[in-house]
């Protein structure tokens, strides 16, 4: 027993003890164990351009390398300690008591990744579907013709990621609104792809996670047998059912197959569960909430107890959050006098959204970084073998989608090296010198968005038949914006199924 671990999960939850593979006896150990379960969280957040100086360090100078035709650099992640704060950058700041040097070992973050092509608001790329944007230009209406499910989905419904779902509740939670798309009949990959349905309570997301044990002595009937039989009738029966119904239907029923299965699952695997006795939905409704990024930490801060439980329990290895809060005290119009204003010299803008942005940091993602750093009974801890990423809709210029930062943490159980700062920018592919209405930024040209969503797919143990399509590598369209060609050569699109330089 002197393996075994007390497993603390989050604020608000009291969990019992899961079983640990480290405890089975000797002569009961198997020649091989099966792999440990990986777990993926992807926050996103709203959109206007971060500059590069804010968001990133000095440029990194460890190594360089020629890659797709130009060179790429990496260095070693560090901080630097400024009063009670560590300080990655600007942005990337929170108190040293929290991200701590161990916890930056444990990060990565990424410049130079692009989506090729101009795709203004959306909230589809951030995970893969870029139809999902709101067509402000030409080549956003182009690619709006080529759906695609996001990668959670496709994680969900992988049964490479799911091997066994008897005890898992929710494929993925999905927290926010337009983040997260799947298939219209997941389970043969077919029909339309369409919005998930999301859960922005805390409470209510526990509640579909974790239910209490069902009286044995009580039987529950098969949802799906109720209805089979006038559902083959009418599949195989009638001749005026036209083809599009009969795909309706079928997606239909594999719905109500999947509830049916999510009603048979067993629960929780760690014991009790305490409900928890706040919900995040209250503290939005509280008057101001808005304009209070405080009441907005406290949110989202329920909503990670929540996402912690499910892994530790294992009824739920995947969650994806659109954080549309703003993490300011600003009461006007964001779009138009923030994020259309964040390039101008001045500064008063950009600051405003660093600002935002550091706070969602150092209060919503080193806050969950810090509650899934715990033991899981292998030494090692619930962040060694997940992969969070958090990923904005503009790069430095709002709407434009050069170098959007990625910041991940997490080696997905050993399938990613981490404490890495990597920079895949051509510098000498300018993309952008400044001048738009007095901005100094530059901004440059790198690898494509693509290669990173494959990246993420391959670190979660999903093999590239699960997701590469029509010969390309990397996940999603293949597609380069009016007048772009220049700035993205063949050699870019041809490493797009390898994993990122410098983490494989």
């Amino acid at each position: 027993m002197d393996r075994r671990s007390f497993l603390r999960g989050a604020a608000g939850f009291s969990l019992g003890l899961p079983f640990l593979p480290s405890l089975i006896s000797p002569n009961s150990a198997r020649a091989a164990e099966p792999p440990v379960p990986k777990n993926f969280v992807a926050f996103a957040t709203h959109h206007g351009g971060i500059w590069g100086s804010n968001m990133f360090p000095a440029d990194p100078t460890a190594e360089k390398r020629a890659y797709a035709g130009h060179e790429i650099r990496r260095g070693a992640l560090t901080a630097r300690i400024e009063g009670a704060d560590a300080v990655i950058s600007p942005v990337l700041r929170a108190p040293s008591a929290d991200l701590t040097p161990a916890l930056i070992a444990k990060m990565n973050l990424i410049r130079g990744l692009d989506i090729p092509f101009y795709i203004a608001h959306h909230t589809g790329g951030h995970l893969g579907n870029y139809a999902r944007n709101d067509g402000n230009g030409g080549d956003g209406k182009v690619v709006q013709a080529s759906p695609r499910p996001t990668i959670d989905q496709v994680m969900a419904w992988s049964k490479t990621f799911y091997p066994d779902l008897s005890n898992v509740r929710e494929r993925s939670m999905v927290i926010g609104r337009r983040i997260s798309y799947g298939w219209s009949n997941p389970e043969t990959r077919s029909g339309t792809v369409q919005e998930m349905a999301t859960e922005e309570s805390s409470l209510e997301l526990f509640n579909r996670i974790f239910v209490p044990a069902e009286d044995p002595s009580t039987a529950r009937a098969p949802i799906v047998d109720r209805v089979f039989a006038d559902y083959k009738r009418l599949r195989d029966g009638s001749r005026r059912l036209s083809s599009a119904d009969k795909t309706r239907l079928d997606d239909h029923m594999q719905r109500l197959s999947e509830l049916q299965r999510k009603l048979n699952a067993k629960g929780a695997s760690c014991g009790s569960v305490t409900k928890p006795s706040k919900d995040s939905e209250a503290v939005r409704r509280m008057a101001g909430y808005d304009f209070n990024p405080a009441l907005q930490a406290e949110s989202f801060d329920l909503l990670n107890d929540v996402i912690v439980a499910a892994f530790i329990c294992g009824t739920s290895r995947v969650a994806v959050v659109n954080a549309g809060s703003t993490f300011s005290e600003f009461t006007g119009d964001w779009h138009q006098d923030i994020a259309h204003k964040a390039h101008l010299p001045a500064g008063t803008q950009q600051r405003t959204i660093a600002t935002a942005h550091q706070r969602f940091f150092a209060n919503v993602y080193v806050d969950l970084m810090k509650k899934l750093d715990i033991d899981d009974g292998t030494g090692k801890t619930l962040l060694d073998r997940s992969l969070m990423v958090w990923s904005q809709e503009s790069g430095a210029y709002t709407h434009e989608s050069q170098s959007i930062p990625v910041v991940m943490a997490g080696g997905a159980g050993g399938a990613l090296k981490t404490g890495h700062y990597c920079d895949y920018r051509a510098l000498t592919r300018v993309f952008d010198s400044g001048g738009f209405e007095g901005s100094t930024e530059k901004t440059h040209a790198g690898i494509c968005w693509n290669q990173y969503l494959g990246t993420v797919l391959t670190a979660m143990g999903l093999p590239k038949t699960e997701y590469e399509r029509d010969g390309l590598g990397g996940y999603g369209v293949k597609y380069v914006g009016e007048g772009r060609a220049k700035y993205y050569p063949e050699s870019v699109f041809s490493v797009m199924g390898e994993t990122l330089p410098f983490l494989g």
